[in-house]
């Protein structure tokens, strides 16, 4: 078994097994973990398998003694006990496949500990279609990549703030970007705003582009400087309905529209923003009273109009990464760009049906496409879902609330990378919507460090636990450093009770 990495079996199966289960004991000396890889030798066959639970268990010191009685048998060395692993089977090595093992393991059955070959000829893929995003938890050794095929049918990256699917995202970008693919990816907090820029501060990929509005909330301009690009819209460009979006009325507001389709009728040339406001002057008493809410909203952004709006040639071409810095916007608006982007792509591939792949990463997922949304954004991120890969379309929804994200887009994406999860029903809607997860593994997400996720569905031969490496580009978001801050706060506190004495500490600091 020279697989194994050693000469000798850590342990053997007892008692009752079965075809996707097996139980193993092995010696006090042996030391195996949960999450371990392993495999039962029968015969020349090999049934890989991953332990879940590991327990120690004695006869002769059973629950029901009292403490006394325990003492007595360890004081006097007849304690007996047992060590117990239990185990799924994964699958069975036949030849350079992985195949769905059905026949069971007798009792007595050798158990090995999986090799570092064992393991990456059967879990990797040629170079030509992996992305690699990390190694086994507890094997650094095992290099793990994922299949660029897989995410033909979606994908899904889901955990709760702080577990890290910021990170896992820009890796997957990374990847991706490596390979030559044209992603879109919806920023609405500049999270990837920095992605332009390597951790040592060197420029990463000039493939690379970062696209901001106006209304960007400003939260890395001293970093990105003159790298990031505007993002525009021409009023002149725009459909009465489309300025309904804009101005946040909802689509049953059936009376605002009609009052924002009579202004525009009523414009003047040029068309543009300040004729749509000469003609809101223009309205009777009554309409002009419902409408002026929403004008005073068109008024406070209009900047974000330009003398052109921003091709589709400048956000999406082969080979390039292109982040739309959505921060600084409400919802609505947030929805409408978000849109406008994806439906002019959209729109493009399904005229061309053909053309190079696209990859949409959409952040906060769950504010785009609640349950039941009836948003153009939603509509259409459904769409993708849908039909989106018969015109090379793909979408990765990001989310670290997947009880609050539409179950038929959750339920399409059939690859996902779970970080950690507590929530109960954020758990309920991931096993809902994964037919690879396992009970097992629904119940370790909540147990997860961070940067530690299950992979499970198409991209991966069979559902593992990773440690996803660390992205080679610089972090946009993440939690504040809270120390830092309020240390600094109570040097400006001291500051102001005795100038004097914060300067003359200040002096001698240095």
């Amino acid at each position: 078994m020279q697989e194994s990495g050693s000469d000798k079996p850590i342990g053997y199966t007892v008692g009752e097994n079965s075809s996707d289960r097996f139980t193993f004991v092995v010696s006090d000396i042996s030391e195996v973990s949960k999450w371990e890889y392993i495999f039962a030798a029968i015969g020349k066959r090999k049934v890989i398998g991953r332990i879940e639970k590991v327990v120690s268990r004695s006869d002769l010191l059973n629950q029901d003694m009292d403490f006394t009685s325990v003492k007595k048998y360890v004081d006097t060395d007849l304690a007996d006990h047992v060590f117990l692993c239990q185990a799924k089977s994964l699958g069975s090595v036949e030849g350079d496949s992985l195949m769905l093992s059905r026949k069971i393991i007798p009792p007595g059955s050798p158990v090995w500990r999986a090799s570092q070959d064992l393991l990456e000829s059967h879990l990797s893929y040629p170079e030509e279609r992996s992305l690699y995003i990390g190694h086994l938890v507890d094997r650094n050794d095992v290099r793990l990549s994922v299949d660029i095929n897989g995410l033909k049918r979606h994908l899904a990256i889901l955990a709760q703030t702080g577990a890290g699917k910021s990170n896992a995202a820009a890796v997957l970008m990374e990847e991706l970007l490596k390979k030559g693919a044209s992603i879109i990816v919806l920023d609405p907090h500049a999270d990837y705003a920095l992605m332009r820029t390597g951790k040592s501060g060197a420029r990463y990929a000039s493939d690379i582009r970062i696209f901001r509005t106006p209304l960007s909330s400003g939260r890395y301009n001293s970093q990105t400087g003159t790298i990031s690009s505007l993002f525009t819209l021409r009023f002149q460009d725009l459909e009465p309905d489309e300025i309904s979006d804009i101005m946040g009325i909802k689509e049953d507001w059936s009376t605002l529209r009609r009052i924002v389709a009579d202004i525009h009728n009523n414009m003047k040339p040029p068309r543009d923003l300040a004729a749509f406001l000469s003609a809101h002057k223009e309205l009777n008493g009554e309409d002009s009273s419902k409408i002026s809410g929403r004008i005073r909203i068109l008024m406070k952004i209009s900047n974000i109009f330009s003398d052109s709006t921003t091709p589709m040639d400048e956000y999406l071409s082969p080979g390039q990464l292109s982040i739309l810095d959505l921060s600084g916007m409400d919802q609505a608006l947030s929805n409408y760009f978000a849109h406008r982007v994806l439906n002019t792509i959209y729109e493009s591939k399904v005229e061309a049906n053909e053309g190079f792949p696209v990859f949409v990463f959409v952040e906060e997922a769950h504010n785009f496409v609640p349950p039941g949304s009836r948003t153009l954004i939603a509509q259409m991120l459904r769409k993708i879902a849908s039909e989106g890969r018969k015109f090379g379309m793909f979408l990765v929804v990001i989310s670290q609330r997947p009880g609050k994200l539409d179950q038929d887009v959750l339920s399409q994406c059939n690859s996902a990378i779970i970080l950690r999860i507590t929530n109960p029903l954020d758990q309920k809607a991931i096993m809902e919507s994964s037919e690879s997860l396992s009970e097992s593994m629904l119940q370790d997400l909540p147990s997860l460090n961070i940067g530690e996720a299950v992979l499970t569905g198409e991209f991966v031969r069979i559902p593992v636990i990773a440690a996803i490496r660390k992205r080679e580009t610089a972090e946009g978001g993440g939690d504040v450093d809270l120390i830092s801050l309020l240390r600094e706060a109570r040097k400006i506190r001291d500051q102001r009770k005795n100038p004097s004495g914060f300067k003359k500490s200040l002096k001698e600091g240095w």
